[in-house]
């Protein structure tokens, strides 16, 4: 559950309160897909999503994404708590992606949706498949504080963002990728220094530039657990969440990331 940054030159509590419940409700609503609801510190599981053997490694599914498809995590997203829990629909088929954009040192330019972590072969998007482009307003309306989150966003040269969910074959594991596109490389890595969590264990994922992540482990065995690793590649700052049944091994977030890291600094 992070707590987002403060303005330039304003003071901690200046800043937009924690991660919003109203964020996840929206990707519930959009993507027909259950969540973790993250409310009073708590992570409890709203819709399962699915069974199966616990040793399918992310690893390979990561490894086999085609660098043509605009979005992909292997895992699921952090959440809020819709006000009634869906019917989660199947997910569709990912054909190859038809946007594009490109990377020149630092900057990203393009479409923001190609710059998602590609979506495996044998992986399903929830959704349109090439993702969902969010303007800076529409990032601000999902935090709880809009008008001061807006004016933070504005500060730091926001210019929106995207994000993109899917399921891995086996119903194991949902990811989500969410990314955040800023004016300046210092202005992103601003973003990423000012993010906290009120709960939850916070670890370092190697092999990553910065690379951080945060566990909410679920209070029963037969709960949901979640992972989110962030960091940012020049002037984007990027999310991978997964979720998945029981406690998640950190070493889920590696791959992920490595392959996102990737995508941001090559453009492949």
């Amino acid at each position: 559950m992070p707590l987002w940054p403060a303005a330039p030159g304003a003071t901690a509590d200046a800043g937009p309160a924690v991660r919003p419940k109203s964020r996840k409700a929206l990707y519930v609503s959009l993507a027909a897909v259950g969540w973790l609801v993250i409310a009073s510190g708590t992570a409890t599981a709203v819709v399962a999503v699915g069974s199966g053997p616990r040793d399918t490694p992310l690893a390979a599914a990561a490894g086999s994404a085609s660098p043509s498809a605009s979005a992909t995590p292997s895992a699921g997203a952090g959440g809020a708590s819709p006000s009634s829990s869906p019917s989660a629909a199947a997910p569709s088929p990912s054909p190859t992606s038809t946007v594009h954009g490109s990377v020149h040192g630092s900057h990203h330019s393009g479409d923001l949706r190609y710059f998602l972590l590609p979506v495996p072969d044998d992986a399903a998007a929830y959704g349109d498949p090439d993702g969902t482009a969010e303007t800076l307003s529409d990032i601000a309306k999902e935090m709880s504080n809009s008008s001061t989150s807006k004016r933070i966003l504005h500060d730091y040269g926001c210019t929106g963002g995207a994000y993109r969910t899917y399921r891995t074959n086996d119903g194991q594991y949902t990811v989500t990728t969410r990314i955040i596109h800023f004016d300046s490389s210092s202005h992103a890595s601003d973003w990423v220094s000012g993010l906290s969590f009120a709960k939850g264990d916070s670890f370092t994922v190697p092999g990553v530039t910065n690379g951080h992540g945060q566990a909410f482990d679920p209070s029963q065995s037969d709960g949901m657990g979640e992972l989110i690793g962030y960091s940012h590649v020049g002037d984007i700052e990027y999310e991978i969440t997964v979720d998945g049944d029981g406690k998640l091994p950190h070493s889920l977030l590696k791959p992920l990331m490595i392959r996102e890291e990737r995508r941001l600094v090559s453009g492949k």
